[in-house]
C-alpha cells in the first residue's frame, strides 16, 4: 500500500494478523489458543504483569489502547477492573472480544484511531498502552490523547521501544543491517534485472517478525525500491520489529520521556527486557542476571505518568 494514508498503511498490516498470533500455532479453541498465549506473554515478557499492576486497578475505569489479542486486558478483567479496549483493526477488537467472551468477562471493544479517540475528556483512571504508540504516525498525538482522556490523578502506563538499547543498536542497526547489505552486495550486477522482474502485489505479504527467509526477501525488495535510504537508520528501524512491512517503529530515550509526557504532573521511567530466555542455554542465567541488563540496555522503554 505504498499510496496509502499513513494510519492506513498501519491498519493494513495489522489487520493480517492481530499481534502475537504467530507465536502459538498448536491449539484446540479459542480458549486453548488464549491460555497458551497468556502463558507464552508472561514467560517471555514476564516484566509486564508487574508494570500493568493488575491488582491495584479494581474497581477502576481502564482504557487500553491497542488491546491485540487481549491478553492484558482480560488480566485487568479478572482483577475487577472496568475495562474498555480499544484497536485500529478490527481483527484485534474480534479477537479481544473473543478471548473475554471464552473467559467469560465482560468489557467494552471499540475500533479507534489512537490518535483521534472518542471519548470525552476526564473519563478513565487508568489508560495503559503496551508496545503500541511507537507505531501510530504521530505518537504525540497519541499521548496527548492519552492524557486527554485521563481523569485528574489518573495515571498512564506507557511502554515505548528504548533507543539505548541493544537490540536497537546491536540487533537491528549492526546484525540486521549488515546482514541485508550481504545480500544486496551479492545481488550487485543483478539489481536491474530484479528491479524489472520484481513485481507489485495487491496486497501486504504479511511477512512477520524477523526469523525466516522470507523477511530479508522483502527487504531486499524494500531496498529495490527505495535504494540506499532504506538502510539509514531512522528509516530501517521502522521495518525490523514486527516485520519488513511495517511502517513505523519509533524508538525514545529515557531523556524524550520528558518532552512526550510534559503536560503530565509527574513521570517515571524504568527500562527492562533484555530477552535472554529466547537462546540455548539462558535457563541457566538467573533471572537477576537478566534484570540487571536490562535496565540499562533493554529494549522496553517503560513510563508512569500522573495527570
Amino acid at each position: 500500500m505504498p499510496h496509502a494514508e499513513p494510519v492506513e498503511r498501519v491498519r493494513a498490516f495489522w489487520d493480517t494478523e492481530a499481534c502475537g498470533t504467530h507465536f502459538v500455532t498448536n491449539f484446540s479453541g479459542d480458549r486453548d489458543f488464549f491460555s497458551k498465549y497468556r502463558e507464552f506473554r508472561y514467560r517471555t515478557e514476564w516484566h509486564i504483569p508487574a508494570f500493568a499492576a493488575f491488582s491495584a486497578a479494581a474497581g477502576k475505569q481502564v482504557l487500553e489502547v491497542g488491546c491485540g489479542n487481549g491478553t492484558d486486558g482480560v488480566m485487568f478483567a479478572m482483577n475487577g477492573a472496568a475495562y474498555t479496549g480499544v484497536d485500529l483493526t478490527a481483527e484485534a477488537v474480534d479477537k479481544t472480544r473473543r478471548h473475554f467472551a471464552a473467559e467469560g468477562l465482560r468489557g467494552v471493544f471499540r475500533q479507534e484511531n489512537c490518535e483521534r479517540l472518542c471519548f470525552a475528556n476526564d473519563s478513565f483512571d487508568i489508560v495503559y498502552s503496551f508496545g503500541v504508540l511507537h507505531h501510530t504516525p504521530v505518537p504525540e498525538k497519541a499521548i496527548a490523547e492519552v492524557y486527554r482522556v485521563l481523569k485528574p490523578g489518573g495515571t498512564a502506563r506507557i511502554m515505548l521501544y528504548h533507543r539505548h538499547s541493544f537490540n536497537y543498536y546491536v540487533r537491528i542497526l549492526g546484525y540486521m543491517r549488515a546482514r541485508l547489505l550481504l545480500k544486496i552486495l551479492g545481488r550487485f550486477r543483478h539489481w536491474e534485472a530484479d528491479r524489472r522482474q520484481a513485481s507489485s502485489p495487491a496486497g501486504l505479504y504479511g511477512v512477520r517478525g524477523n526469523t525466516s527467509q522470507e523477511v530479508w526477501e522483502v527487504h531486499y525488495a524494500n531496498f529495490l525500491k527505495e535504494g540506499w535510504r532504506y538502510l539509514r537508520a531512522r528509516n530501517f528501524v521502522h521495518h525490523c520489529t514486527d516485520g519488513p512491512e511495517y511502517p513505523y517503529a519509533f524508538t525514545y530515550t529515557a531523556r524524550d520521556t520528558a518532552r512526550l509526557f510534559a503536560q503530565f504532573r509527574s513521570i517515571e521511567t524504568e527500562v527492562a527486557h533484555f530477552p535472554l530466555n529466547k537462546y540455548p542455554g539462558a535457563w541457566l542465567i538467573p533471572r537477576s542476571v537478566e534484570r540487571w541488563i536490562a535496565r540499562t540496555i533493554g529494549w522496553h522503554l517503560m513510563i508512569r505518568a500522573t495527570k
